[in-house]
């Protein structure tokens, strides 16, 4: 056993456990009220191992400090343990007691209070094993002392006697004392020898692993000469290899110089026979282009001599689709009348348009009431089916159109168009509907929660006009700077089909090459005075956002946000470097313990109810919180951080 195990031991019998304590705990109180006998204690602890005695030091918390080069102090050790019999204290008494029970725990550990005649029985055995006064210790504190009371103290007296006859004569004092200094000097002189025997091996050590350290350095120098010898030789081959490649690479792109200027002069007189063609096609364009302005006037005289014909036949050709619908409606399930009453009163709208532009009566509005309707009656058939479930998602910008990422991951796109009839703008928070047609298409009814701001979109938008160059090349220029031209994209020309000169509102995508349009303004013929007007009006046109993300404000300041989602307002947060702590109002109890400790406490009121707003309200006035209201947009929130950005970080300075 190891002396902390054997110190445990000693503890965990002090300390009493179920089965110990009460077995030694009468026998204990007894030999406190006795006078202790010191002469046969001695005797017991002479009988102990070192390890054993070491324990007993560790456990009496004796200050002794052993050493694996030195002999254990069995002087010190008589003499602080005799020391501590003599205290009064009875808790001394009862440790010392206990340490004896540990020496002798090995011939206790099986015994029980009707064992006594067992143990007596087998004593000249332990007394070979583990010693007389280990045996008579044992005894002294048996279980059996308590019940068999006569036969414990004859057989106590019987083993004093014995002992007595054995023990050994007390030397003088004189003859110990001369013992005791001859045993100090032994003792000093070996103890030098020791420490001189120590010292030398110490240093012989030492010269050892600097030996060993220096002839591992001296092995590494010796592989790393070798290694780099044999990449010096390596080097040098590649370096020869490579110096025979450069001069045949050289020979051949010399070769290749002298071809390259051959085909730059072929070029040149190709340049030159090209642009002669070139003046012939421009000559040819004009030429083509008055022949066509003379054809388009015959063909609008000859259009507005033929429009009463073709209203006529449309109306003809109309009254027979509505008997035709007519007589659906009435064979058909009522799934669907819905639909067909509705195609039916948009073919009686038309017709009174085009009644009332037979009359004369506004020729230009009728002409947009009679293309909207048109549209509809084309579009009837497909009337969507709405669903009752909405998703909001998120809108990106793109050079022409963009998409929607919904909750749920799922995108669709919409177009240009859609994105000026709602007025979205980049990473504007939108709520969808959507409906299933009739052919199986999935359409999305779009409303606007949260607007976005374009000047974070991938994107530059500039209002300007488009331009025929040279080669047939159309160009979208900037209004405010001439500079900014840039090619239309070829699917514009191909649908917009724009004229030379024409207004327009284009997009250029950042490292873009090619103008999409936007919108696009038909020159119409003005006159005079509006002309003048519009040529001395001031620009209002927007000049592209070349806006960079500003440097952290907001460093170490916590934002509370009540409404919405926290999607929305995360971006806007993170450029100011604060941090976020948001709730969509239904349960704003959450965020008391964060908005107590917080900077600043906005509010989106579109998307929050009256309880979070005036529970939030009260924590903010207590707490000195500065408050404010969200617009409804990503732009206005961004504002209100950068203007009160003083406020905001006026808690912390504090």
């Amino acid at each position: 056993m190891s002396e902390k195990a054997e110190v445990r031991q000693i503890s965990s019998l002090s300390e009493g456990h179920e089965e110990q304590k009460p077995t030694f705990m009468q026998a204990i109180q007894e030999e406190i009220s006795l006078p202790f006998p010191i002469d046969k204690f001695r005797f017991l602890i002479n009988e102990l191992s070192v390890q054993q005695k070491r324990a007993i030091a560790h456990f009496l918390n004796f200050p002794i400090v052993f050493s694996k080069y030195k002999k254990f102090p069995d002087a010190l050790f008589h003499k602080l343990l005799f020391q501590l019999q003599k205290h009064y204290l009875t808790s001394d008494r009862e440790r010392l007691c206990w340490v004896i029970i540990f020496t002798v725990f090995d011939l206790l550990k099986d015994e029980s209070p009707v064992s006594l005649e067992t143990f007596l029985a087998a004593k000249e055995e332990n007394i070979l094993k583990f010693g007389r006064w280990h045996v008579y210790w044992a005894l002294r504190f048996h279980p059996g002392r308590a019940t068999g009371r006569t036969s414990w103290e004859k057989a106590i007296r019987e083993l004093e006697e014995g002992l007595k006859e054995k023990a050994p004569e007390a030397k003088s004092p004189q003859d110990d004392r001369s013992n005791d200094e001859k045993h100090t000097i032994i003792e000093q002189k070996l103890k030098n020898e020791v420490a001189l025997r120590q010292t030398r091996e110490k240093e012989a050590e030492q010269l050892r692993k600097e030996l060993g350290i220096q002839t591992k350095k001296l092995e590494k120098i010796e592989s790393e000469k070798k290694q780099l010898a044999a990449e010096f030789m390596i080097l040098k081959e590649q370096a020869s290899k490579q110096k025979t490649e450069a001069e045949a690479c050289r020979i051949q792109l010399e070769a290749r110089l002298d071809g390259l200027n051959k085909d730059k002069n072929d070029l040149l007189v190709l340049v030159k026979e090209a642009e002669l063609k070139v003046e012939e096609m421009k000559a040819n364009v004009i030429k083509i282009e008055d022949e066509l302005e003379q054809w388009k006037q015959q063909y609008e005289r000859k259009g507005q001599s033929s429009t009463e014909e073709l209203i006529g036949l449309l109306l003809n050709s109309l009254l027979p689709e509505s008997d035709k619908l007519y007589h659906e409606l009435r064979q058909a399930n009522p799934e669907n009348a819905s639909v067909l009453r509705a195609r039916i009163r948009k073919i009686f709208d038309l017709i009174d348009l085009l009644e009332q532009f037979q009359q004369g009566n506004g020729q230009v509005q009728s002409k947009d009431h009679l293309q909207i309707s048109d549209n509809s009656i084309e579009s009837a058939p497909s009337i969507p089916e709405v669903s009752r479930d909405s998703y909001v998602g998120t809108f990106y910008r793109r050079d022409h159109g963009g998409y929607i990422v919904l909750e749920d991951g799922t995108t669709f796109n919409i177009t240009e168009s859609m994105i000026h009839q709602h007025g979205l703008e980049h990473e504007a928070e939108v709520q969808c509907s959507p409906g299933k047609q009739q052919n199986g298409m999935t359409l999305y009814e779009i409303e606007l929660l949260l607007q976005g701001d374009d000047t974070y979109a991938p994107v530059r938008q500039f209002d300007g006009y488009v331009e025929l160059g040279d080669h047939f090349t159309w160009y979208c220029v900037d209004i405010n700077n001439s500079q900014n031209r840039y090619p239309l994209h070829r699917r514009d020309i191909e649908i917009q089909q724009p004229n030379h000169g024409d207004p327009c509102l284009f997009n250029v995508a950042h490292e873009g090459r090619f103008a999409r349009l936007s919108r696009l303004y038909r020159k119409t013929k003005q006159s005079a005075a509006e002309q003048e007007f519009k040529a001395n009006k001031p620009s209002l046109l927007r000049r592209p956002a070349e806006k960079t993300k500003p440097d952290p404000f907001l460093d170490q300041c916590k934002i509370v946000i009540v409404g919405g989602l926290r999607k929305w307002f995360e971006g806007v947060v993170a450029e100011t470097g604060a941090i976020l702590v948001h709730d969509s109002g239904d349960a704003p109890e959450r965020i008391h313990a964060d908005l107590s400790k917080a900077d600043a406490l906005f509010f989106l009121l579109t998307a929050t109810s009256h309880r979070a707003t005036w529970s939030c309200v009260e924590i903010a006035k207590q707490r000195q919180i500065p408050h404010f209201v969200i617009q409804g947009s990503k732009s206005n929130l961004r504002m209100l951080l950068w203007e009160n950005r003083e406020l905001i970080k006026r808690k912390q300075k504090i």
